[in-house]
């Protein structure tokens, strides 16, 4: 509960994009090396990650925007906060871990657009504020914890944690690599289909589905307010 009133805040003083502000970009490519994991904390905006096979180095394109941060917030200070704002990327124990700096998100006034490209044999490990998230191609396991937004997953094989406040969230993955797969929904439904058959989930007011199978990964979806859907093949 806690949490959905702190993703309901965010929502309310969340405004419109500074019209007439022109973005700012930023790029990075960075050899993967010894890394094994992509850990990304983004704010307010959408995400997407692809997973590619033959490539070893992951490419970002970050693009913030200015927003206001109220009815009577400056046009010129969400301006300001895009032209200091860098993108820091730190090689942490096997981790390379993507943040904006300065790392105030609470105060920060433009919205964010992260697009990268990664080797598929890198976990991701993601924290997101509000906006929405794909994730294609992934293999080698995937953390997420989202505050508000949609979430649009596709996956070959890895354990699977998502954890959403307000929104849906979709995974697909085959059905022959994972043992467990749970699908759990405060207000809302739950449901994991395989192959076709659909498993409904109980309960009068949160729901719950789930599914075994042969395989050795595990797959959990959580969302307090919205849909939670596995597609198993």
């Amino acid at each position: 509960m806690k949490k959905l009133i702190f993703v309901l805040l965010i929502i309310l003083v969340c405004a419109l994009t500074v019209e007439g502000a022109g973005p700012k970009t930023l790029t990075r490519t960075i050899q993967a090396g010894a890394i094994d994991t992509l850990d990304l904390s983004s704010g307010i905006g959408d995400v997407t990650i692809t997973a590619r096979e033959g490539i070893d180095e992951v490419a970002i394109e970050l693009v913030l925007t200015p927003r206001r941060g109220g009815f009577f917030s400056s046009k010129r200070q969400a301006e300001r906060d895009v032209e200091a704002a860098s993108l820091e990327a730190a090689v942490k124990r096997e981790s390379l871990k993507l943040r904006i700096s300065p790392a105030d998100d609470e105060d920060r006034r433009f919205e964010e657009k992260w697009i990268i490209e990664m080797p598929s044999r890198l976990a991701i490990k993601l924290e997101h504020g509000v906006g929405d998230v794909v994730i294609r191609a992934a293999t080698a396991g995937i953390e997420l914890d989202s505050g508000v937004g949609n979430i649009d997953v596709e996956a070959a094989e890895g354990d699977i944690s998502i954890d959403l406040g307000v929104g849906n969230a979709v995974v697909r993955a085959p059905a022959a690599v994972y043992a467990v797969a749970e699908a759990a929904g405060g207000v809302g439904s739950a449901r994991v289909t395989v192959r076709g058959e659909k498993i409904e989930g109980g309960g009068f007011v949160s729901h719950a589905a789930s599914w075994s199978g042969d395989g050795s990964y595990r797959l959990d979806v959580s969302v307090g307010v919205g849909d939670a859907v596995i597609e198993l093949e």
